[in-house]
């Protein structure tokens, strides 16, 4: 294997066209100017803010700031920190969206066994390399290239270049790896951005990949952390400025955001649906805050339904939705515009499980 990966039989350098990227760049440009403009005024007010905070003067000692309470203050603290926060992170991600299209290549480089590829950017860009044997479908969404697993995770390698270099490469990626567009064999592979476990006593659990669950916990213990300092300097100003029925009921509604924020955090405690497949049963369990909820179907077939629907303004668009049918009726298990592929293949998933018949309802 190492040979094979060592002597590529095709490889490919996608770079952004000179349109692409003069458009990106321009942007780029205009949105970090109009970021800066924002951001720096409003952090230089957060600072002043936290300055008056933080002294220990007395607000009644203070000339300038005599009718203000703490709660104002940190409330003013708590809305800048929240703004300047989401400008900051949504910023970053539109500024890394548009950056590569000026500097980065996709370098993919496809041998007997597997496929290597990374976004180089520089010496000592990282390689990734997926083997074939684990490559269950190679899908054609828009504006990249990207690999199905039979685990259900879907990698993106590329997504530089042009739709005909795209198609090119998934066509190539397509016979090498003798799959298709979708799985051959659906029911062996998971559903894609799903996760599959092995119940004790037979049967599987479908849920979403437990790594979504650590990534919202580090932002709800963060957002946890800021409610918990504030209601602490809420109750500090209190001692210095003397006690109020605003303050109190201000760091007593910031302690209580705090707890409830930083218990559903924790991944056992947060919202979440996972499906419990079994032979004619699929049981719905909810995850929560309070107790685990159970609810049990007896499964008499799926259906795949197809709606056309045209609109003057958005034109024509097909949408698709799996449903459940059971004796207490028919339940909608997932449904939108985008996904219908990959809405069947789930559908063929649970109907193997579930031992039960798959219909395709077509458009009228």
């Amino acid at each position: 294997m190492a040979e094979a990966r060592a002597v590529p039989v095709w490889q490919i350098r996608l770079r952004a066209g000179n349109p692409r990227r003069l458009r990106d760049g321009a942007t780029l440009f205009i949105w970090c100017a109009v970021g800066f403009i924002i951001f720096m005024p409003g952090l230089e007010f957060l600072i002043e803010v936290l300055q008056v905070l933080f002294d220990p003067t007395p607000m009644g000692e203070r000339v300038d700031m005599r009718n203000i309470q703490a709660a104002g203050l940190v409330s003013g603290a708590l809305a800048l920190i929240s703004f300047l926060s989401g400008w900051a992170v949504v910023g970053f991600l539109f500024a890394r969206y548009l950056f590569p299209s000026l500097w980065a290549e996709d370098q993919v480089f496809v041998d007997a066994t597997g496929v290597t590829w990374r976004r180089w950017f520089g010496p000592g860009s990282e390689l990734k390399y997926q083997p074939f044997s684990e490559v269950a479908a190679v899908p054609r969404p828009l504006g990249g290239v990207e690999l199905l697993l039979s685990s259900g995770r879907t990698v993106r390698i590329a997504s530089l270049g042009t739709s005909a270099e795209h198609s090119e490469l998934c066509n190539l990626l397509s016979s090498r790896a003798d799959v298709g567009s979708r799985p051959r064999e659906p029911v062996k592979c998971v559903p894609a951005d799903k996760e599959a476990v092995d119940l004790p006593g037979g049967g599987t659990m479908l849920r979403s990949p437990r790594g979504d669950l650590e990534g919202r916990a580090w932002v709800r213990g963060g957002v946890a952390l800021l409610l918990a300092g504030s209601a602490a300097m809420a109750a500090w100003r209190q001692g210095l400025d003397g006690f109020t029925v605003v303050d109190t009921l201000l760091a007593t509604l910031l302690l209580g955001l705090a707890v409830w924020v930083g218990v559903s955090a924790l991944p056992r405690f947060q919202s979440r649906c996972e499906w419990e497949v079994r032979p004619s049963t699929l049981d719905q369990v909810w995850y929560g805050m309070g107790p685990r909820l159970r609810e049990r179907h007896r499964v008499r077939g799926l259906e795949l339904r197809q709606k056309e629907y045209t609109d003057s303004e958005d034109g024509s668009w097909t949408e698709t939705s799996l449903w459940m049918l059971t004796s207490r009726g028919a339940m909608l298990l997932e449904g939108g515009k985008v996904g219908g592929v990959s809405r069947a293949h789930l559908g063929e998933w649970l109907a193997w499980r579930l031992d039960v018949p798959f219909e395709h309802q077509r458009p009228d």
